[in-house]
């Protein structure tokens, strides 16, 4: 038996290509009636100004009520069985309190690698939703130890059906994306150190680099490969499929985890739009595609630069890995679909006492 369908008011960003967006979505597909709450209409994410920045600062607490209060409002309204809640950084407890006093089932799926650095709203929130499903393998047992949560599972991220796809670049988007190499994601450390490395072991390397916080690097070797913007939406994948190779590096650990990035949604996302992925090799990502048929893999500075050359060289080869890692992300229901299905039939599990597989 299949999950049942329900009403279900979803609160998280709506900007086209985010991850809450296409879980959101996916619901809605799987047919459910579904009612979102855009946490951007009352908390900006764009503050570019140092006065705005202030500005957001001062008037959080106000906006964080606003939501609340609409939230609330909705709830009352549209009567939910389930609020779906994608991360939640400006989620009041109070909005998971009163669903737990309404009898509504309350999830929250967390995208991110610390629990403990966004805010100081989810350490008092999470605690209080029935379920947490977290993309972090690690982060059931973080959650346990730093906020006593008990109540999550692991549920690895997915790619959007909507978006990424083989789509078909035009001349004027190859001139704009086409590339050897490309790196789409926000700037560390850590990854300004492997495509330093890359760039000085590859000097004519035409390598790109798409995303937020690149004005940090400091390396004069990445200069002319910063591309200086985020990708998004139709354009992120243009990016992806532009590049005869796209990186999978990964994020460092941040405050109370216990590791870092072991698989992100780019590991899903990138082998979905028929791009050839080199990605760091880790055991839990070799799980999900396996190394030199559906993916290729490195560890460290000197096999990145020994792949690069390697597979820039054999065309055939890393096109057949693609297709292979294409197909796998349809066969193996990589898509968003497939992780809200496993939502819903706890929901399901929940509300009508249906086993869970």
């Amino acid at each position: 038996m299949g999950p049942s369908r329900y009403r279900i008011l979803c609160i998280g960003e709506t900007w086209l290509g985010s991850d809450a967006r296409a879980i959101f979505s996916a619901f809605r597909r799987l047919g459910n009636s579904v009612q979102v709450l855009d946490e951007n209409h009352y908390v900006s994410i764009y503050s570019n100004t140092f006065i705005s920045r202030g500005l957001r600062k001062i008037l959080k607490p106000f906006f964080v009520t606003d939501l609340k209060l609409n939230a609330l409002k909705m709830i009352s309204s549209f009567k939910p069985q389930c609020v779906f809640v994608f991360k939640g950084s400006w989620v009041h407890p109070d909005i998971i309190a009163s669903c737990r006093e309404q009898n509504i089932k309350s999830l929250n799926y967390y995208p991110d690698v610390s629990f403990l650095s966004h805010g100081r709203y989810l350490p008092r929130t999470l605690p209080l939703y029935d379920h947490i499903f977290t993309a972090k393998s690690y982060g059931v047992e973080d959650m346990k130890t730093h906020l006593g949560v008990t109540q999550a599972s692991f549920l690895p991220p997915g790619y959007d059906p909507e978006l990424h796809q083989p789509l078909e670049l035009s001349e004027e988007d190859r001139s704009l994306y086409g590339c050897d190499v490309a790196f789409i994601g926000m700037w560390s450390a850590k990854k300004e150190r492997l495509l330093r490395s890359l760039k000085d072991a590859v000097p004519k390397l035409n390598l790109r680099i798409w995303g937020p916080g690149w004005e940090r690097a400091t390396s004069s070797l990445l200069a002319e490969s910063i591309m200086g913007r985020v990708v998004t939406g139709d354009e992120y994948t243009k990016a992806i499929r532009g590049a005869a190779i796209c990186l999978g590096l990964l994020s460092e650990s941040g405050k109370g985890s216990s590791s870092g990035d072991l698989i992100t949604a780019r590991t899903f996302q990138i082998p979905a739009c028929r791009t050839f992925m080199l990605h760091e090799r880790n055991t839990e990502v070799l799980d999900f595609f396996d190394e030199g048929l559906e993916a290729a893999f490195f560890d460290g500075p000197e096999e990145l630069a020994e792949k690069i050359h390697y597979y820039l060289d054999h065309a055939e080869e890393r096109e057949m890995i693609a297709g292979n890692g294409h197909a796998r992300c349809l066969q193996g229901e990589y898509a968003v679909d497939g992780r809200a299905r496993t939502m819903l039939r706890w929901l399901d599990s929940q509300l009508n006492g249906h086993s869970v597989d």
